[in-house]
């Protein structure tokens, strides 16, 4: 799910101490079923409240211009294990797509993936299998992460 550079440049040079929410709408079906194309969010930078397992966070990744939006599925700390058959789970918990189906690696992506396995020192961030996400692109580091998502259309994030 990609965000625009306009919010990429919002998020970027806020500060800590600026918690001021930004706006976005998004554009891209990577969380079809929880966040759809045209749906408005609202974003936090980082260090204005503490993340949270199945948060949604915008982040930036070499592999795109703009900024993407994905759910954290595994925190630093968790234990991360994907099967042979691609399966992934954290914690001993099977993960689920956005259409609350196994998540499912290809066998490109589930050897990639695999070298993480073991205890995370960074977030699994997952949307729909395929997508730019942690099973495409290991996982993310703090550093990468620009947004909060706090509220989704009108619906506060608890």
């Amino acid at each position: 799910m990609l965000i625009s550079p306009l919010l990429t440049l919002l998020l970027a040079n806020a500060t800590p101490a600026d918690c001021t929410p930004v706006e976005k709408e998004i554009h891209g079906t990577s969380l079809e079923g929880q966040l759809m194309p045209g749906q408005k969010v609202t974003a936090l930078p980082p260090g204005c409240r503490d993340m949270r397992r199945l948060d949604f966070v915008i982040f930036t990744s070499d592999e795109s211009q703009n900024l993407v939006i994905k759910q954290i599925w595994g925190m630093p700390g968790d234990k991360l294990l994907v099967d042979d058959r691609g399966y992934v789970f954290v914690n001993d918990e099977q993960v689920l797509t956005p259409f609350d189906k196994p998540y499912r690696l290809n066998r490109y992506f589930m050897r990639k993936l695999k070298k993480f396995e073991g205890e995370l020192t960074d977030y699994l961030l997952l949307g729909h299998p395929g997508s730019l996400d942690s099973g495409r692109v290991g996982p993310i580091s703090i550093n990468h992460i620009v947004g909060i998502v706090e509220k989704e259309e009108g619906r506060e994030r608890h």
